[in-house]
């Protein structure tokens, strides 16, 4: 009896404490789907956007907020790969990090300079 209790007081709290993600699709046209996803405690806040291809696989451009808004990293995929420059956004620098075919190539650090 105690283990079944467990069990139901396990499960109550996995679900009262699961949030679910809204996630938008939009059909650019054949070959792209733009897939936008908020944050789970605040549907109105970007977490992060992008798009995959028609096999269904990360492809162009992904963009990640923090929950105010500003941007903390913009990645790129070609076909489900990573590839080009990533850029991670941090309080006082940049990390550049360049990918082809999911080997990173070069890892830079430049120091954010605000005037």
């Amino acid at each position: 009896m105690k283990t079944i209790i467990k069990v139901v007081v396990l499960l109550f709290c996995v679900t009262a404490f699961a949030q679910e993600q809204k996630v938008d699709y939009k059909k650019i046209n054949n070959d792209l789907v733009k897939a936008t996803y908020y944050f789970a405690d605040n549907t109105n806040a970007i977490e992060r956007e992008g798009f995959f291809d028609a096999n269904g696989k990360l492809h162009g451009t992904w963009i990640s907020y923090d929950i105010a808004g500003n941007k903390t990293s913009v990645a790129n995929y070609l076909n489900g790969k990573k590839d080009g420059v990533w850029t991670y956004f941090k309080e006082d620098k940049i990390n550049l990090v360049t990918y082809n075919q999911n080997k990173i190539i070069k890892v830079e650090e430049k120091a954010l300079v605000i005037n």
